[in-house]
């Protein structure tokens, strides 16, 4: 349910190597470092084969040098290719590997701002992850680094507004007219109703659940949030390729992700029927703005979606869903959809 930003093992494996001293790291201790994320679906022969080829990737492209045969340490290059990536200008004071992992890696794959000291400290407490992970799962809209007392009102409030809601609790109003009527039974009514759980459970075990579901993780506590999280966007990509200037000449299916980013957000600030506001258009609307704009138009729709999705993935442009979409015209809400793994979308982002 979470559109996370994918990390490349790589980059997790040079942030793990900021912390290292003068000596450098093992093989061996790199994997410990990483296995929970990167090496917990994997055999010992698998997983040591995919870190030591990132390893080879990373001193070709002169991000780590060899210390000794078997350690390796960061290079000034590969330092400050990873301290841009992770949006640091410099490593802050006494900040520890676990932290920058717990937070910055967290912030970066549920494309969060920044982290300062302050919003660091709050995405590092078990009531601010899970505030993230709820306004990213389900699209909430509060500012960054809210509450999780904040991110569960705007949610009940959504979810008591949906039309389907009622329905599905008219249907279980045999058992809810047995309860005391209160703000705790209201609101795991409502929760229970996200959760689907076989069982109803009181409202702040239901929340805690509805994260773990939402963040796909087995157990409820942080660090299984976390390594949850981590381990979904944790991908074996390449480094990036140097980037190359498009041609606007060039037919959309040969554009760069970089230059089709472009022109279709250039498409959807164009489009002015099918918004929500002013920061939303309706996916199936811009398509229709980039068939008048381009002749050599040679994609289908579903090619469309399919680089939509790459570049959200890349963080070239943002897209959204439409969570009521009951209240939006069907035509647009339809036509728009993009179902990738466990998320969906309606809409390009403008802001």
């Amino acid at each position: 349910m979470l559109s996370l930003q994918p990390i490349p093992l790589s980059d997790l494996l040079l942030s793990r190597l900021l912390f290292a001293d003068t000596k450098g790291m093992t093989i061996s201790e790199l994997k410990a470092a990483l296995k929970a994320i990167a090496g917990s679906e994997l055999s010992n022969t698998a997983y040591t084969e995919q870190i030591e080829t990132t390893l080879t990737n990373l001193s070709e492209q002169d991000y780590t040098q060899p210390v000794s045969s078997s350690r390796h340490q960061l290079s000034g290059r590969g330092r400050q290719h990873i301290l841009d990536g992770l949006r640091l200008k410099t490593l802050p004071p006494r900040l520890q590997w676990k932290t920058l992992k717990n937070t910055d890696w967290i912030a970066y794959a549920l494309n969060l701002p920044a982290l300062s000291t302050e919003t660091r400290r709050r995405l590092a407490e078990a009531d601010g992850l899970r505030a993230a992970i709820l306004q990213q799962g389900f699209d909430l809209p509060i500012a960054p680094f809210g509450t999780l007392t904040q991110a569960r009102n705007v949610l009940l409030w959504q979810r008591l507004c949906n039309p389907q809601t009622a329905e599905n609790l008219q249907n279980q109003m045999p058992d809810l007219q047995q309860q005391a009527f209160n703000q705790g039974t209201v609101m795991a009514a409502l929760l229970n109703d996200l959760l689907q759980a076989p069982k109803p459970l009181p409202w702040d075990k239901a929340l805690s659940q509805l994260v773990a579901k939402v963040a796909q993780a087995k157990r409820t506590t942080p660090d299984e949030l976390r390594t949850a999280i981590l381990r979904q966007a944790v991908t074996s990509a390449a480094l990036p390729p140097p980037k190359t200037n498009a041609s606007h000449s060039a037919p959309i299916a040969a554009l760069s992700d970089e230059a089709f980013a472009e022109l279709t957000l250039n498409a959807a600030k164009a489009t002015q029927d099918g918004r929500l506001g002013d920061s939303k258009v309706f996916i199936s609307r811009v398509w229709a703005t980039l068939q008048q704009q381009r002749s050599d138009l040679t994609l289908t729709l579903e090619d469309f979606k399919q680089r939509l999705v790459t570049a959200n993935q890349q963080r070239r442009l943002d897209l959204s869903r439409a969570d009521l979409a009951y209240a939006l015209d069907a035509n647009d809400v339809s036509a728009s959809e993009i179902n990738h793994l466990n998320s969906t979308f309606h809409f390009i982002r403008l802001d």
